[in-house]
């Protein structure tokens, strides 16, 4: 009972902590995002928007370095499993332990992995993402999803490329661009798919310890039960 007390102060102290790091990153996803919905009104062209036949897909897992945590991490590597059997061929990219252990198990080709994955740095998650892009621009992939469990919600997939266009009649004003959109659109994707994935890896972080406070909380009650 002592034990499963500590593991619940320990996670509520980081589960606050995760809290206040997407609070502070989401101004700036905002204002990209609306950047990139700026733009999505011209006729651009760029290798992570194009769109073209799928031979072979990129998945990237995002799960915990320990258990614990109650279905947390079994829900998202059953979620996975299903789209890799849908998918067909596809390598990974685990971010987190428990989901390079389950896809090397399952004998599941791994392109590269993050574990352990920690308390997530911009830094760590924005070189992923450069790869991630570098391998799309190559056509080594011709989609990647995302698999996460959400804060405060469900496990959900998510296309991460190509990047899908934000609708043009989310555009309330014209804007003049300098220099042109197409040189701005250059620098501003990559940056974009950085930010796409590091507010996904806080998200999942986040979820984590919320998921491991519930666990723990339980366990603490079932043992003063028993006792």
């Amino acid at each position: 009972q002592q034990i499963c007390r500590a593991m619940k102060t320990v996670s509520s102290i980081k589960l606050r902590k995760a809290e206040e790091r997407i609070r502070s990153a989401q101004p700036y996803a905002d204002a990209l995002r609306q950047l990139v919905t700026n733009l999505g009104s011209a006729e651009l062209v760029h290798p992570l928007l194009e769109i073209r036949d799928v031979q072979r897909s990129g998945l990237v897992v995002i799960t915990a370095d320990k258990g614990l945590a109650g279905s947390y991490n079994v829900n998202i590597i059953r979620e996975a499993f299903a789209l890799v059997r849908e998918l067909g061929e596809v390598q990974a990219i685990p971010l987190g332990r428990r989901a390079a252990d389950a896809f090397r198990r399952a004998d599941i080709a791994v392109e590269m992995s993050v574990t352990p994955l920690g308390t997530p740095e911009f830094r760590t998650i924005a070189a992923v993402a450069d790869h991630i892009g570098q391998l799309y621009t190559q056509r080594e992939w011709d989609r990647v999803y995302l698999v996460y469990q959400r804060f405060g919600g469900r496990v959900v997939t998510e296309q991460l490329l190509p990047i899908e266009p934000i609708g043009a009649d989310e555009v309330a004003t014209d804007f003049l661009f300098e220099p042109n959109p197409a040189a701005i659109l250059e620098q501003l994707l990559p940056r974009y798919l950085r930010t796409l994935l590091y507010t996904a890896v806080l998200a999942a972080s986040a979820s984590e310890h919320a998921a491991r406070v519930a666990a723990m909380s339980l366990a603490t009650d079932n043992a003063e039960e028993l006792i």
